[in-house]
């Protein structure tokens, strides 16, 4: 019986993911040594690490953030359809424009609504579906919206958050529970961007 061939195997093996792990490290312009620490778990890249590791492997940023959102995480603050990262200063848009994004890029936000006839999770909150919600009350005139955020980046880029994960009549007391939490978010990433 030969006990050399799974040994053979799994140095071609190693030598496979140290060859991967080489051709990262020279595209990245980073040391063996420190691609091979992330792997392990002995260091973490900053958020442009992970960005340059993610467009390597042509996959979404978002597949290389783990969180579980089960679990209460130091450093990160649960908003609903936005999660806070203050340690890396990142938030991630689960419902609406969905990926990872650097807080302090963040221009501006504001609180839309779209109408519910309308609604596309792929295309979220386009110009001509938004609705201009009123205070006043007219039973005849509420019609169902899905309430959100507008966040413009520096780089002029919109993202969009859905806050209401089903539509809401216009000044119903869920309206207005939702349309305050658009409200908290909004300024938890306002102040969170001059921090």
């Amino acid at each position: 019986m030969n006990h050399d061939i799974p040994q053979i195997k799994f140095t071609l093996f190693t030598f496979k993911e140290w060859f991967i792990t080489e051709r990262l490290a020279s595209k990245l312009y980073m040391a063996h040594q420190t691609i091979s620490n992330h792997e392990l778990g002995k260091s973490e890249p900053d958020l442009d690490g992970m960005q340059k590791d993610a467009d390597f492997y042509q996959i979404p940023l978002s597949d290389l953030i783990d969180v579980d959102l089960s679990k209460k995480q130091k450093g990160f603050i649960d908003l609903g359809n936005v999660l806070l990262d203050t340690h890396r200063k990142t938030f991630q848009i689960l419902s609406g424009t969905k990926g990872i994004y650097v807080i302090k890029d963040i221009c501006k936000c504001q609180i839309i609504f779209e109408d519910a006839k309308y609604h596309d999770e792929e295309y979220p909150f386009p110009v001509d579906r938004r609705v201009l919600v009123t205070n006043y009350n007219f039973w005849w005139f509420n019609r169902k919206v899905y309430i959100g955020l507008e966040i413009e980046m520096k780089d002029h880029r919109k993202l969009y958050v859905y806050v209401s994960n089903d539509a809401k009549v216009q000044n119903s007391d869920s309206f207005k529970k939702y349309r305050k939490q658009a409200q908290q978010i909004k300024e938890k990433l306002m102040k969170s961007c001059f921090e």
